[in-house]
C-alpha cells in the first residue's frame, strides 16, 4: 500500500494506491495555516484503511528542504505562507505514522516525475513540469532522475524581460524579488495588475498576450539551459484557454532557430503540452516517490 501527499499552497491531496498509478481513494482539503492540523488530517486518512502503508511520498510547496543529508530535511523553509515557515512536515508525519519509509520532494518535482512515468512524458528520459497558479514553480527530470543541487530548482523566480511601460506601471508581487516570473505572471500577479482574477479576464484581454510573452521567455530559457525532451505546462493559470497555443510560437521565435530538432521544427505541438494527468499529476508523482522510497 502506497500513500501520496500533494501539498499545494491552497489545498492538500492525499491518496493511496497499490501500484503507484491507480488511485484507490483520496481526500482533498484546504492546506490552511496550521501544519500540525494539516498533517494530522493526512495521517488520519492513511490510518483509516484496513491495510497499513508500506511507504509514503510527499510533494510539498516550497521553498522546502529535499536534501536527505540536511538536518532540516523535510522542512518547509522560507515560504511566505502564513504558519508554515520552518514547519517540520516529516517530523509531524512520522509522529503519527511511525517508521514508514517517507520520500520528500517539491510538489512540482513530484508532478514532473508523475508526468514522466505515467503521463505526457512516458517513454522519455527528460522533462520539465512548469505550473502557473497561485505561485509559479518548476520541476525537472534528467536521465530519468529528479534534478537536485544546492537545494531545489526555483524556476518561478527567474527574471524575464519586461516592456518598459510595464516596469513603470506594475512592480510585481513577489515579496522577495518584485518582478520575477512569479511576481508578474502568477495568479495573484494577474489580479494585482488588472484588478480582477485571471479566470475572469476574457480570452482577448491584453493580459493574456503579456502573460504568454512572460511564460515564453521562461520556457525558452529552460530549453536552452536544460534541453528537456518535453515541457509540460499546468496550473490554474497555465491551462487558461489558448495560453499554451500562444506560448509555442513565441518560444520558437525566441530560440531563433539556434536549437534544431524536429520537436521544435514542427511548431512545438508535441514539445510544449498540457499535463496528461490533469490535476492528478502532483499526487501521482507523490505515489511515484513512495515507490522509490520502498525500493
Amino acid at each position: 500500500m502506497l500513500g501520496g501527499i500533494e501539498m499545494g499552497g491552497t489545498k492538500m491531496v492525499c491518496a493511496v494506491s497499490l501500484d503507484g498509478r491507480s488511485v484507490l481513494a483520496e481526500v482533498r482539503y484546504p492546506t490552511g495555516s496550521d501544519p500540525a492540523a494539516a498533517m494530522a488530517r493526512a495521517a488520519d486518512f492513511f490510518l483509516s484503511h484496513d491495510r497499513p502503508l508500506d511507504a509514503l511520498g510527499v510533494g510539498a510547496f516550497g521553498p522546502c528542504d529535499p536534501s536527505t543529508t540536511s538536518p532540516t530535511y523535510g522542512h518547509i523553509t522560507t515560504t511566505p505562507k502564513p504558519g508554515w515557515a520552518g514547519a517540520d512536515v516529516l517530523g509531524l508525519l512520522r509522529g503519527r505514522l511511525g517508521g514508514v519509509p517517507i520520500a520528500f520532494d517539491t510538489d512540482v518535482n513530484a508532478a514532473a516525475l508523475g508526468e514522466l512515468r505515467c503521463g505526457a512524458g512516458r517513454g522519455l528520459e527528460s522533462l520539465v513540469y512548469l505550473t502557473i497558479g497561485t505561485g509559479i514553480g518548476g520541476g525537472a527530470v534528467a536521465g530519468g532522475r529528479l534534478i537536485h543541487g544546492l537545494t531545489h530548482p526555483e524556476m518561478g523566480h527567474i527574471r524575464v524581460r519586461r516592456p518598459a511601460e510595464e516596469i513603470g506601471v506594475f512592480p510585481g508581487v513577489c515579496p522577495f524579488h518584485g518582478d520575477c516570473l512569479e511576481g508578474v505572471a502568477s495568479g495573484p500577479a494577474l489580479a494585482a495588475r488588472w484588478g480582477v482574477p485571471g479566470p475572469e479576464l476574457p480570452p482577448d484581454h491584453p493580459a493574456w498576450e503579456l502573460e504568454a510573452n512572460y511564460l515564453a521567455e521562461s520556457v525558452a530559457t529552460l530549453v536552452l539551459v536544460l534541453s528537456p525532451q518535453r515541457i509540460v505546462v499546468g496550473g490554474g493559470v497555465g491551462l487558461a484557454p489558448r495560453l499554451i497555443e500562444r506560448i509555442r510560437p513565441r518560444v520558437l521565435a525566441l530560440i531563433g532557430g539556434y536549437v534544431r530538432h524536429e520537436q521544435l521544427a514542427e511548431g512545438a505541438e508535441e514539445f510544449i503540452v498540457a499535463p496528461a494527468l490533469g490535476d492528478q499529476a502532483g499526487v501521482v508523482g507523490a505515489l511515484c516517490l513512495a515507490q522509490d522510497a520502498l525500493a
